[in-house]
């Protein structure tokens, strides 16, 4: 256990963004084994304090840390790589720990792109990322976990087995129905990725935008795409990447397709397609920097990647805009730069292999989704106005599906029930009520009981 005035304890009690290094835990307790967190959690039962599990630290809205007690599970980070197609991955691993290990085993599973974000929050709030169209979501893939509740319980759930426990595991979001220590996935056999990249002017966004949301029309579920601007004080940019599994030759002709139904001419962008090994695409984030080092610096002493101050919302479409939504956008990032804000919005196709899971099959409801955007703004010199992400969904309203992701949890987020989980919203309450019916686990836009 750490407290405030140990050695380790200001290092221990920093989360991924910086926004909330104001928040002091009472204590931090680092479990390495399941017996850990039922220890953890009786001083937190015997004492009434708040408690928060953390695994990677990178709750949007602060919600890894709190004034009470932190159960940091990233000590428990083992993973095992089975011969029948499954992972068995400690509740503590980051996503660099996980592909690491599953990639030199010649395997994957589908989740997100940022390798210092921990395996058991992007997981219960879904898990978007490069392999969703053809895999499915993280939690799509997740066969069984093991979560010690509230009372001190260890369970096993599956489908068979606790299935409500495992149905809210899905999508439910993290730290709502107690410490989760591991988690067992389905692995996909993977070898090359051909990864497509195509630079646009802003002004040709609007021309851009209308054939990338068109183009999974006509694509099979092994080809994916993001759009990422980025804009601030230098101006905008609009950049396109397509990720195929897939060879070069395969994905070229969809490719050209895309890029000759934007319209723009070819000497007004830059383009470039390149078939490369899966480990590079997928440690991308850390290339050429090894594991040890693939890390947040402060969280250990080899880590090298720097912690950030920024502020996300986010919003789904079910529908494709139509000319004055895709105006809309083009507006909202010229009002943004004429403002001194600096931000970016990413936008992500989804459809495929996650559209053929029912919206009530898990927690996870959004299976209607054509595409996904998060809307961003950091600390810079410019403005730093943390109300900009969640204005976004204002100007967006008349289009998007007024869902949000909770994996992007938004602290300005009104109704947020509706917003992160629709109709299962009633169910998760129920699943509450039967696992944590005294809320021991009380997080910010948590579950609450029926």
């Amino acid at each position: 256990m750490l407290r405030p005035g140990d050695s380790a304890y200001a290092a221990a009690s920093l989360l991924a963004n910086m926004r909330f290094d104001g928040t002091k835990p009472a204590a931090i307790i680092k479990c390495n084994s399941v017996e850990d967190v039922r220890t953890g959690l009786a001083f937190v039962r015997n004492n009434r304090l708040a408690v928060t599990p953390r695994c990677g630290g990178h709750s949007w809205a602060g919600t890894s840390t709190t004034t009470g007690i932190v159960l940091n599970v990233t000590p428990m980070n083992a993973i095992q790589v089975n011969a029948n197609g499954t992972t068995k991955v400690g509740a503590g691993a980051r996503l660099a720990e996980v592909y690491d290990t599953l990639i030199a085993n010649g395997v994957c599973i589908p989740s997100g792109t940022c390798l210092t974000v921990g395996i058991a929050g992007i997981t219960m709030g879904g898990g978007i990322g490069i392999l969703d169209r053809q895999f499915g979501l993280t939690c799509d893939n997740l066969l069984a976990a093991e979560v010690v509740t509230a009372d001190g319980r260890l369970l096993s759930c599956d489908a068979h087995t606790e299935p409500e426990l495992f149905w809210a595991l899905r999508g439910g979001g993290g730290g709502n129905f107690g410490v989760a220590t591991s988690f067992t996935f389905k692995t996909h056999r993977i070898e090359d990725i051909t990864v497509a990249r195509a630079d646009f002017r802003f002004q040709d966004f609007a021309a851009m935008f209308d054939a990338w949301q068109r183009w999974p029309q006509s694509l099979p579920d092994n080809i994916w795409a993001q759009i990422y601007m980025q804009f601030g004080s230098s101006g905008a940019s609009c950049t396109v990447t397509a990720y195929c599994l897939g060879t070069s030759s395969f994905l070229q002709p969809y490719w050209n397709a895309f890029l000759a139904a934007t319209g723009v001419a070819s000497n007004d962008m830059s383009t470039a397609i390149s078939q490369l090994p899966y480990r590079d695409v997928a440690w991308s984030m850390c290339t050429g920097i090894p594991l040890k080092e693939c890390s947040l610096s402060g969280y250990s002493p080899e880590g090298r990647k720097t912690r950030y101050d920024e502020v996300l919302s986010s919003d789904f479409f079910n529908a494709l805009l139509p000319a004055a939504g895709i105006a809309a956008l083009n507006q909202s990032v010229k009002d943004a730069m004429a403002a001194g804000i600096s931000g970016s919005y990413i936008f992500d196709h989804m459809g495929g292999a996650i559209s053929r899971v029912a919206e009530d099959a898990s927690a996870f409801v959004h299976r209607k989704a054509l595409f996904s955007v998060e809307y961003a703004t950091w600390q810079s010199r410019a403005v730093y106005d943390t109300t900009f992400p969640n204005r976004m969904r204002g100007v967006m309203k008349a289009w998007s599906s007024g869902g949000a992701y909770v994996n992007y949890l938004d602290p300005l987020l009104k109704e947020w029930q509706p917003a992160y989980y629709g109709a299962n919203y009633a169910r998760l309450s129920k699943i509450k009520k039967q696992y944590d019916p005294g809320r021991v686990f009380n997080m910010f836009q948590g579950v609450e009981p029926a």
